[in-house]
């Protein structure tokens, strides 16, 4: 950046917060990110296994509610999860990676960086 500001360049850069990603990642994405990894298929399937008939329920002051289903999203506090999203987002941002002088990804932060 400094650079750029030395020489008067234009620089652009835009952030992306992806703000509750954990909880909006599909699951056929991360299948198909997994896959594209070629992560064996024994692995894959205990994945699945793991992501298969989730229910969860919410406690609240007046007790907890009834069981509902979770069909989308990572497993929140699982130390598996920060590995699969960082899978899924290299994976749906790999076309871009190439295009771009500059793709940063930390967390669930995108920045995109570019002369124009």
């Amino acid at each position: 950046m400094e650079r750029y500001r030395e020489q008067k360049k234009d620089l652009h850069m835009v952030f992306i917060d992806l703000e509750k990603a954990y909880d909006k990642i599909p699951r056929n994405v991360m299948w198909w990110a997994l896959e594209k990894h070629k992560v064996p298929t024994k692995y894959v399937t205990l994945i699945k296994d793991m992501y298969n008939k989730v229910v969860t329920s919410v406690r609240t002051t007046d007790g907890d509610t009834s069981d509902f289903p979770i069909n989308i999203g990572l497993h929140q506090g699982s130390a598996l999860s920060p590995y699969l999203f960082a899978l899924v987002m290299g994976e749906v941002t790999r076309d871009i990676q190439g295009d771009i002088p500059w793709c940063m990804l930390f967390a669930d932060d995108v920045v995109l960086v570019d002369e124009s």
